[in-house]
């Protein structure tokens, strides 16, 4: 491209503050649209699925360029940053027509990134966008913060470094918990820190910024938050945010108002694994929230208690006591239903008030924007008189009657009343960044005697001219004439060629149209400066007025930040309130002892899927304790209801750890730190991984991070490989979670392998017991309930039938199964050649005669010398493959 093609003042205004982000797309403001141009355009027009074209179109230098409308640019910038983008957003800072001819002044008011996102407008109401940063810190272990800028949430915490100087399992986890969508490293560390980041977090952008963004003078914090160590790594990660916000986004720092520091080991950690085969947010069929348990739970009003009940969801509390006052809260409203219906109701009149605030600290706030916080402002008062009515029992003032967990709601009067003065009642979109824009009437009048003056001359101007047309009519008889206004010519009388001889002497030609000509007047002219000098300084007082109580309102930041915390925490407790209320769910006892007792439980999800179908859920008990019951081992057939029981035991724990009633006529929870899953059948092909290989990862993961304080999950271990290898690594790892000092995790262990039952009679914290099933013939009735001891069939044939396989396939599989069982096939459904003595191959867990070959007769001795307390599961493991060789006649490995 040649020079002169970017020669112009417009495109040396443009490279040059395009070079000030060369790592950004540069929204460039054009009057009422966003211009891209050279390589931005090029590769942001496909994204955006918009035109691109060029500037001096037609010319060999043609420069590239596309935009976009400024009232869909939020939307736009939204895409961008979801696709990793980071978008520079440049304005006109000044009225082009105080400009004299010369190139309006631009400048970039704000840069969004990935984890930046800058307005929120378009965001989902009930997800969190977040911002992370790792510190690194010598021998204090590794901080991390993490920013949710559009509601202004801003948290840190620590974690012990690993010896071999990874990043910390933990810190991993909640990494993959927390979901940001962009993680800022030191650049000196960014090569050791990006691999370990792009598989924890597939779908994230991770930012090298300069070492010295981690310096922790900006941030303050409480001397007994952490200790030194803990204090330096956490707070170096929360100043590497505030460092990146000042740069980028450096209006929004005012409203970060503190850093909230958390400890990982104050909540149950929930790993990626177990929220995907629970359901906690994301279904497995089509990742929406349909048939996940924050739908099921999800009852609230305001997008501020759909966001805090899915974190109570992602972060289920490990201390009583403050379960118990979550309780509390949740009973108080469950058992008053006059208190909680009028809660529920003023609720609804609170807008997202985080997000809201968050918009009105942007410099391209509207009126539009504070209107919207100013009824959030107004709704709380309503909300506040909900909780505090008398006839209910509770008494205003009177804090001993307030149960420990609901808040205290304190309205910002302030500020809405600043906001009612001042704005009003339906406030204008005024476009955004539309600082030279002439647009008037969202101040209401009386609020300043000045913008009255200005607009009562205007208006007076605007009289004198709407009744100058039929004064002229009259005056010089073309009843034609027209008063016309044209924003850049201004007043004028409109008369048509035909008409022209008629025009008096007095009128003064303004401008020439095709069939008409416009003329203006000595008095036209000097009311028409009357009139529109008045109007824009109206407009600019306007503007001066609406900044003034825009900052105003923000420093009552603080009060309605409270509030904002207030309701969410109200909207969430009275969402579980009505789910306990309508479904008849029971307070369950969380307390610090260890064991699990479940009555009658039902399944949180599953229960009202099949009511809504005329099907009732059949409840079952559970019981697991360390001391007695540790591992329940389930057989029975496929469609019997084992992974039902399996999540339903699984999400009444989670359920009772957040504070909530659970479906169960009455449940005892020992705390559980942490819930590990291992179900359903997933490959992860991109990592070179197999169905087997991540079930094997994620038991590994399980057997060496579990604790007496876990509740396991185990769907069908050992599945994924040959019968032998399956059936032995399940048994393995059974044992290992029975024997293994120190370990006694609380599990259910599903299976088909009925081999395992035999369990139950070595192991004396082992306990069997399976689903009953009915058979009628070939039918078979699956009854849902839970009995003691193991199952003796899986039933599959009739599964099989059920699922739709043809006759043929059924009979046949019924044919191969009876002589099978027979000993008259081998195990490819082939006439065994040791038919007749019922020998077809080695039965491992079942009585057989005595060994005929000396080979098989010294395999068992050694069968008999293995001490199994003495034997680790891989040991054991490598032996079971050597004996099976040699009985095999295969070479020993």
């Amino acid at each position: 491209m040649s020079r002169s093609a970017l020669a112009t003042p417009m495109m040396r205004q443009y490279l040059a503050i395009k070079a000030q982000h060369p790592d950004a797309i540069l929204f460039y403001r054009m009057g009422d649209f966003y211009e891209m141009f050279l390589d931005d355009a090029e590769r942001v027009a496909p994204l955006l699925d918009i035109a691109l074209t060029t500037r001096d179109k037609g010319k060999p230098d043609a420069v590239p360029m596309c935009g976009v409308p400024v009232h869909a640019a939020p939307a736009h910038l939204k895409r961008l940053a979801e696709l990793g983008f980071r978008v520079a957003v440049c304005e006109q800072v000044e009225d082009p027509r105080s400009t004299g001819g010369r190139l309006v002044r631009r400048e970039v008011v704000e840069v969004v990134t990935p984890g930046l996102v800058g307005d929120p407008e378009g965001l989902e109401s009930t997800r969190e966008v977040a911002l992370a940063a790792l510190a690194p810190a010598p021998d204090a272990g590794v901080g991390l913060a993490v920013l949710e800028a559009s509601t202004g949430e801003f948290r840190a915490t620590w974690e012990a470094g690993e010896a071999d100087g990874a990043l910390p399992t933990g810190l991993l986890e909640e990494l993959r918990r927390v979901a940001p969508r962009e993680v800022l490293v030191p650049e000196p560390q960014a090569g050791a820190l990006g691999g370990p980041l792009a598989v924890a977090l597939p779908g994230a952008v991770v930012t090298s910024v300069p070492a010295q963004s981690f310096e922790p003078q900006r941030v303050r914090v409480r001397p007994d938050a952490f200790d030194a160590q803990a204090r330096d790594a956490a707070t170096r990660a929360a100043a590497a945010i505030l460092a990146y916000l000042e740069r980028h986004q450096p209006f929004a720092l005012p409203q970060l108002l503190r850093l909230r520091h958390y400890r990982l080991a104050d909540a149950m950690v929930l790993d990626a694994s177990t929220r995907a085969h629970l359901e906690l947010f994301e279904s497995a069929e089509d990742r929406s929230r349909r048939g996940t348990l924050i739908e099921r739970i999800d009852l609230t009003e305001t997008p501020l208690g759909a966001r805090r009940l899915a974190r109570w969801v992602a972060y289920p509390l490990l201390d009583p006591d403050a379960i118990a006052s979550r309780q509390d809260a949740i009973a108080h409203l469950a058992e008053r239903d006059r208190l909680r219906a009028r809660l529920r109701e003023a609720l609804r009149g609170v807008r997202d008030l985080e997000r809201l605030l968050a918009k009105a600290a942007r410099p391209t706030a509207t009126p539009r924007d504070l209107g919207a916080l100013r009824t959030s402002l107004a709704a709380l008062p309503a909300v506040a008189a909900a909780c505090h009515a008398p006839d209910e029992g509770w008494i205003p003032g009177a804090e001993g009657e307030r149960p420990s967990g609901l808040p205290r709601l304190e309205p910002v009067p302030e500020a809405e009343r600043l906001l009612q003065e001042a704005l009003v009642d339906e406030p204008p979109a005024v476009p955004r960044g539309s600082r030279g824009a002439n647009e008037t009437g969202y101040i209401r009048a009386g609020f300043r005697a000045e913008l009255d003056g200005l607009r009562e001359s205007a208006h007076k101007g605007r009289e004198w001219i709407a009744g100058l047309e039929a004064r002229e009519r009259q005056r010089i008889g073309i009843a034609s004439l027209r008063v016309r206004f044209h924003p850049v010519h201004g007043y004028s009388l409109e008369v048509t060629k035909s008409n022209l001889s008629r025009v008096p002497d007095d009128y003064e030609r303004k401008q020439t149209l095709a069939n008409a000509e416009r003329f203006t007047t000595p008095e036209l002219r000097e009311v028409e400066q009357r009139v529109l000098g008045a109007h824009e300084r109206a407009a600019a007082l306007e503007r001066e007025i609406f900044e003034s109580v825009r900052c105003s309102v923000l420093e009552h930041g603080p009060a309605m930040r409270a509030a904002a915390e207030a309701v969410a925490e109200l909207d969430a407790l009275a969402s579980l309130a009505e789910v306990a209320r309508r479904d008849d769910w029971t307070r369950p006892r969380v307390d610090a002892g260890e064991r699990l007792e479940i009555r009658a439980g039902r399944h949180a999800v599953i229960e009202p899927l099949l009511a809504a179908r005329g099907e009732a859920f059949v409840p079952n008990d559970a019981v697991l304790d360390p001391r007695d019951a540790q591992i329940l081992l389930l057989t029975g057939p496929n469609m019997s209801g084992k992974s039902t029981y399996l999540r339903q035991v699984a999400l009444l724990v989670l359920l009772a750890q957040i504070g909530s009633f659970v479906p169960a006529e009455s449940a005892r929870i020992g705390v559980v730190d942490r819930i590990f899953t291992r179900v359903g059948a997933s490959d992860r092909l991109a990592r070179g991984e197999s169905t087997f290989m991540v079930e094997m990862r994620e038991t590994a993961e399980i057997l060496s991070q579990a604790s007496p304080r876990s509740l396991v999950i185990l769907d069908e271990i050992g599945r994924g490989t040959s019968t032998f290898d399956g059936l032995s690594i399940a048994w393995a790892v059974a044992e290992y979670l029975h024997d293994t000092p120190g370990l006694r995790a609380r599990t259910l262990f599903a299976t088909h392998y009925h081999e395992l039952t035999e369990l139950a009679s070595t192991k004396p914290r082992v306990r069997n017991a399976h689903f009953e099933v009915r058979e009628w013939g070939h039918e078979v009735v699956f009854l849902r309930r839970l009995a003691p001891g193991g199952a003796s069939r899986s039933y599959g044939i009739q599964v099989a039938r059920l699922a739709g396989l043809p006759p043929a396939v059924i009979e046949r599989s019924r044919e191969i199964l009876h002589r099978l069982e027979a000993h008259e096939l081998d195990p490819a459904g082939h006439a065994a050649p040791e038919a007749a003595t019922g020998r077809d191959q080695l039965g491992l867990f079942v009585p057989e005669a005595e060994p005929h070959t000396p080979e098989e007769q010294a395999v068992l001795a050694e069968l008999r010398a293995l001490d199994p307390d003495r034997t680790t599961p891989l040991e054991a493991l490598a032996r079971l493959g050597s004996l099976l060789a040699r009985l095999r006649r295969e070479p020993t490995p």
